[in-house]
């Protein structure tokens, strides 16, 4: 679907606050400078004509942006901020919580008392090698790994990146929508993981980029709809996963990740995402 210019404006004109509104209203946009002037392009008429009409409402004063700014603007200090923020996206909010347990629990939990619970294999040593129970009739075990976290920049990265593309599906397209990704993408990438190695894994960052995947093939099928991914975001982490992938994690000293799952988690996103692609659009 080719895009569509809905707004040619000075270069002297000030858009900031008119592309946060858009984005707050859900119209994706992109803003380009082209022979002296900005031009303002969507995916579809329908998007260039709301965008139109709000532009208009904004010169004329009969749109108030202010509210709107105000809420983007206040202090990370509010608990009433954060809880309009965290209210929006209750599933994250729950995955998140869940997550800090887990990132606490080896800090806490030094003889593994508890944490062998949540692990994908029932975990022992024989002979001084690591041996794994595969986790039958425990089923809770192909998702709990996504909770456990190893060091603090382990859990403040995953966090960060769920929040940002976990909360875009959440807001978007609703609750039971990202609980059906997280559930399918944290199972696949750890049964994935624990098939390549016998091993203590964990984390999030197999549904993170399950997340990346659903939301760039979703972006390419359905540009009328697209999440507002920022420009570099996709290439800087696929350029950190093949990184991974090629050991500059162990060269920094920082340890193995968890590839099969970063890997897995990639390729369950993308299918997802063309999936939810297909079976939303609208027939005709």
């Amino acid at each position: 679907m080719s895009e569509v210019v809905g707004l040619r404006l000075p270069l002297n004109t000030d858009l900031a606050q008119f592309s946060s509104l858009l984005w707050q209203v859900s119209i994706p946009h992109r803003i380009a400078e082209e022979r002296g002037m900005q031009v303002v392009w969507f995916a579809s008429e329908s998007h260039a004509g709301q965008a139109r009409a709000l532009y208009e409402g904004l010169q004329t004063g009969e749109v108030d942006i202010q509210p709107v700014m105000r809420e983007q603007t206040s202090t990370l200090g509010s608990s009433d901020t954060w809880y309009r923020r965290l209210s929006s996206v209750p599933v994250i909010a729950v995955l998140l919580v869940l997550s800090l347990l887990g990132a606490l629990l080896p800090v806490l939990d030094r003889n593994f008392q508890y944490l062998s619970y949540l692990s994908f294999y029932q975990l022992y040593i024989v002979d001084g090698t690591l041996r794994g129970d595969w986790p039958v009739g425990q089923l809770w075990r192909v998702i709990t790994p996504a909770f456990l976290h190893f060091g603090f920049m382990h859990i403040v990265f995953n966090s960060l990146w769920l929040w940002e593309l976990g909360g875009m599906i959440e807001r978007r397209q609703g609750a039971v929508r990202i609980i059906g990704i997280f559930v399918l993408v944290a199972a696949g990438s750890n049964i994935a993981q624990a098939m390549s190695s016998v091993s203590l894994f964990g984390g999030m960052s197999g549904v993170i980029y399950g997340l990346l995947g659903y939301i760039v093939v979703w972006n390419r099928m359905r540009p009328e709809q697209a999440f507002p991914l920022v420009k570099g975001v996709a290439i800087v982490m696929l350029v950190w996963l093949l990184l991974c992938i090629a050991g500059f994690t162990e060269l920094l000293g920082v340890g193995a990740v968890a590839n099969t799952a970063h890997v897995s988690g990639l390729v369950l996103g993308l299918i997802l995402g063309f999936a939810a692609a297909l079976l939303d659009r609208k027939p005709g």
